[in-house]
């Protein structure tokens, strides 16, 4: 039986604070691109702020519930070690990953709830940051790829340190923003005439598939190579919620569903965009949680 130090809760920041980059990114480029001038696009905009910084706020929630010391308060009501957390966002350690990721966070949500508020209304016209647009592009960006540098900053670990993660991570993270952006279209009831959506999307989700193909053939090398099983076998936990979650469940399900939109030319309906995007959150959650599992298998 292996010990897991690291499970649900961390594979649930990893994905909430992925999700809500991913959201962020998107609506700082909807800005930057002026696409926010078409009155759809700029509450696609202003909505996909918001989910993204309450999905970072959550996401951080989540590694602070983490902490031992948070647990030990909770359990023996001891209010100093309830809030013995508050000191990761006192102390900047260049050499930890995690006091990086902490500042990190900590001004990513600063500036996104800035961006937030910059969507007001101003002499009749609608408002926003052009400046505040391209800092949260650039912080979606670091904290899409940190978390996959979190983890890689354990040294010889055959499964985090591999560097290929990063991209992964980050393309995984556009993706649920682009799932986040759907749900979102969907209830302002928006349209993919041209299925310009599906499109961008096939193309994201298609780049991801070649990289966790990538990446699970190097895991799969290296357990050869180290003389062991493979980390991502089928037979195990992680390899099952890889296979079956990440990528049946994540993306090629998502896949097949873009491609039927397409190809067939007749816009999808509500109830298959709501599936598309659950089936692309669910398989990012599955992504991030058989990671952390199979980096802890031997």
């Amino acid at each position: 039986m292996h010990e897991v130090h690291w499970g649900l809760l961390v594979a649930a920041y990893l994905f909430l604070a992925g999700a809500g980059a991913g959201a962020l990114f998107i609506s700082g480029c909807l800005v930057l691109s002026n696409k926010v001038q078409v009155p759809h696009h700029l509450n696609t905009a202003k909505i996909s702020a918001i989910v993204g910084t309450l999905l970072l706020m959550l996401g951080t929630g989540m590694i602070v519930f983490d902490l031992t010391t948070f647990q030990y308060g909770i359990a023996n009501v001891d209010v100093v070690k309830f809030f013995r957390f508050y000191r990761l966002f006192m102390t900047i350690e260049p050499s930890s990953m995690m006091s990086i990721g902490t500042w990190l966070l900590t001004l990513a949500i600063i500036f996104s709830s800035l961006f937030c508020l910059s969507f007001r209304a101003k002499a009749d016209q609608p408002g926003y940051s052009r400046p505040f647009a391209a800092i949260n592009v650039i912080f979606a960006v670091c904290i899409a790829s940190y978390t996959a540098l979190l983890i890689g900053d354990i040294n010889h670990n055959l499964v985090w340190s591999n560097s290929i993660l990063v991209v992964i991570f980050l393309l995984s993270a556009l993706s649920c923003g682009a799932a986040v952006v759907l749900i979102i279209k969907t209830r302002l009831k928006i349209v993919d005439v041209n299925h310009t959506f599906a499109k961008s999307d096939s193309a994201l989700l298609a780049l991801e598939v070649l990289t966790v193909c990538v990446f699970a053939y190097s895991i799969y090398s290296i357990s050869i190579f180290n003389g062991m099983d493979n980390l991502l076998s089928f037979s195990s936990t992680a390899g099952a919620i890889w296979w079956i979650g990440a990528i049946l469940i994540g993306l090629i399900m998502p896949l097949l569903l873009n491609f039927t939109s397409i190809i067939s030319k007749t816009s999808v309906s509500h109830s298959k965009e709501y599936l598309l995007a659950v089936l692309i959150l669910m398989g990012a959650f599955c992504l991030r949680y058989s990671v952390l599992l199979a980096g802890q298998y031997y």
